[in-house]
Order: structure tokens, then sequence, then C-alpha cells
């Protein structure tokens, strides 16, 4: 129990944007991130969560480098994900805006699109006057498609480092890790081509990867292209080369593999990316799909 902290009370009352609040720093595992997705200050995200857990009596939260929720905090979060969640489709559903207009949305596939639907369907209700045209594809076709004004916003997956790295006005709404996979039994002769499992054009990390299994000796032929996760996942387990996944992504019939010697791949990050649309009016539900896409795609709510 925290110093200091009241007996709770049987009039205990939880308000639900402390419960949102407390639900961003723990899926981002950053106050600061939080405070992003969230589109308040860092200071008023700790101030909410401090007055959550003296309100409670109880640590939710255990700060540090990557702040991750306590026992009391995961239980109470299990109830936190109902109530909000309940609490926002009644508003949307008895919320109707009256702006009109359009927004053009762009999605990287892994971005699992019955959760994107989702964000959708939810949007459509609360701006029933937004009309949505959406395209789903590699995070490097998208990313291209918002710099050249075809696209309001991006959903994408980008390594956290070198040219293709977040910009300073993207919304990072999560970051994994990804490894090295192959089918069980699979073996490499070092003698001859690696085959590889590409993702094709508009994979963001591919050239980083190829990089990495030349540091490490292979040559590669490209088994595969197919920028479908799912597709790769199939050609992974069916034997037929080496590939790249995320954590998420990982299945049974999948091993971890090693090109040689440790060869470190980068971090990947899930970010919203807003386009300068120059040839279109203002739009003030503009900001409204970002903060609801920065909401769906967090950590624990959901790469190529």
């Amino acid at each position: 129990m925290l110093a200091g902290v009241h007996v709770r009370s049987p009039e205990l009352k939880i308000d639900i944007e402390s419960l949102r609040t407390l639900r961003a720093v723990v899926d981002t595992g950053s106050f600061t991130l939080a405070a992003d997705s969230l589109g308040i200050t860092q200071s008023a995200v700790s101030h909410k969560v401090r007055r959550l857990e003296e309100r409670v009596g109880l640590a939710l939260v255990a700060r540090g480098a990557v702040v991750t929720a306590t026992a009391d905090g995961a239980d109470l979060l299990r109830f936190a994900d109902r109530i909000v969640g309940a609490h926002d489709e009644a508003v949307a559903h008895l919320t109707r805006s009256e702006l009109a207009g359009s927004l053009a949305l762009g999605s990287n596939e892994d971005l699992h699109s019955d959760e994107l639907v989702e964000v959708l369907a939810r949007f459509g209700r609360a701006y029933p006057n937004i009309e949505i045209d959406v395209r789903v594809g590699l995070s490097g076709t998208i990313a291209d498609l918002v710099d050249d004004g075809d696209l309001d916003l991006g959903l994408l997956q980008i390594p956290t480092t070198g040219p293709q790295r977040p910009r300073p006005t993207d919304l990072v709404v999560r970051q994994e890790a990804i490894a090295w996979v192959v089918g069980h039994g699979v073996e490499f002769a070092g003698d001859q081509p690696l085959p590889f499992l590409s993702y094709g054009d508009g994979w963001t990390y591919g050239d980083i990867v190829g990089r990495a299994l030349g540091k490490a000796g292979w040559r590669i032929r490209r088994a595969l292209v197919c920028p479908s996760v799912s597709g790769i996942q199939s050609a992974v387990e069916a034997g037929l080369g080496v590939a790249v996944i995320n954590d998420r992504n990982f299945t049974p019939g999948m091993t971890r593999w090693q090109p040689g010697e440790q060869i470190e791949l980068p971090a990947i990050c899930s970010v919203v990316r807003t386009g300068i649309a120059t040839d279109r009016p203002e739009n003030p539900a503009l900001e409204a799909l970002r903060r609801e896409l920065a909401a769906q795609f967090s950590p624990q709510r959901t790469s190529s």
C-alpha cells in the first residue's frame, strides 16, 4: 500500500479517464508515449496515474525505463478494458458529429485488419458524414503515398534506426523486436545461396535484413516474394527458406535461427504518420481518427 494512502471505502469510485490513462501508460510502457497517444501532457498523465493509485490505495505501475503494471494494476486493467470500451461504445453510439468531408487512410497489412475494421466502424458511427478511403499495403508503399499527399494518414511499421526511422511528427504507438525464423528441422549449407523469404518492394527494413545476412557471410537467393504475413508464415512452416518475423506472428511451426553469428536486427515500431495534403481542405476529423488508431494499435492490443 502506498504511504499516506487512506483506507479504501465501499463508496470508492474510479473515473473513466484515469482508467484510460493507466491503460495507455502500460500499453506504451512510457508516460511520454502515453501522453502523446492521449493528446495531453506528460505531467497530466503522471498526475492521473498517481491520483488513481491514491484513490484505490494500491501501487498500479512499476516505474522504470519501461513502465509495467503491478499485479494489482494488471487486475484493474482487466476491468478497465471492458469499462473504457463500453463507455466509448456508448458515447460513440449516442454522439453524432455534423462534420462532413473525406479522409484517406493507408495501413500495413500486418496491423490486423479486424482491429482496423473495428476502428473504422467506431469512427463511422461518430462521424457518419466523413467518408474514409482505406488502402492496405506494405509500409514503404503507404509511406510514399502519405508523402505524396495521396493519403491523409498512414499506419505503418518502420525500423527504429536508419534513414526510415520515425520522424519527429510520427506518433509511435508500439515498438517490438524481430527475429530470424525457419521451419522445424530446416538446415542450410553454407556453400549454397540462402533461400530467403521476402515481403517485396515496400518492405521498410528489408535492406537492413539483407545487409545483416551479407555481413554474416551468406549469399542470398529470393525463394519467395510475398507481401502477406500469412503467406510468409506458411512458407516458413513449409521449409521454403528463412524469414524475419516479430513475436506476434511467430507460430508453433517455426524455429528461431541464427545466421552463423549474432547479427543484431533492428527493433521496429508502429507509427501513425500524418500527411500534408495541400489540395485538401483542413479536416477537423483527422486528429480524431489519429487518436483512435493510436489507442487501438497499442502494445497489448495487437510488421512488414
